[in-house]
């Protein structure tokens, strides 16, 4: 029997976001917009944060990040102020009302990671989590050939 393991992530992939949105509903927001928000906050205080950063930490794109900032913007949970090193670009803020919401996008990230990691042993949570670091590094590594290739 071959495996398809494309098909199998996408069903986690989508089952989790499922979860995560039903979580970020009772807010207001998306799953996205929780997880950038739990990104935020576990920035250390002076660390600046440009859209560039959620793009690359989300694995998203630049019309998508730009569309999800400027929700979170409206309803009050981020600010964009211009870089003091480069006026061209804004630096990202999460405001008070974004930071209210952290202890319990905390839990339940906290309690959702550990039902998803008490169906394995110890090391098999050890190397799934290795697999799950590897793979987006391998097919980004492989995008880039691809893309090297097509010029």
């Amino acid at each position: 029997m071959t495996e398809n393991i494309m098909h199998m992530i996408k069903i986690l992939s989508n089952q989790l976001s499922r979860k995560i949105n039903n979580f970020a509903k009772q807010f207001g927001l998306t799953g996205v917009q929780v997880q950038i928000i739990d990104y935020l906050n576990h920035l250390p205080q002076n660390q600046f944060v440009y859209q560039k950063d959620i793009e690359r930490a989300f694995n998203i794109r630049r019309s998508t990040a730009t569309s999800v900032l400027q929700k979170m913007e409206e309803n009050e949970l981020i600010v964009r102020n211009v870089s003091p090193s480069d006026s061209r670009v804004k630096v990202i803020s999460a405001l008070p009302k974004a930071e209210e919401l952290q202890p319990q996008i905390s839990q339940f990230l906290e309690s959702s990671n550990a039902q998803l990691l008490s169906c394995l042993s110890t090391l098999q949570r050890h190397s799934f989590l290795k697999a799950l670091e590897k793979m987006p590094q391998e097919l980004a590594r492989e995008e880039k050939q691809e893309d090297y290739t097509h010029e």
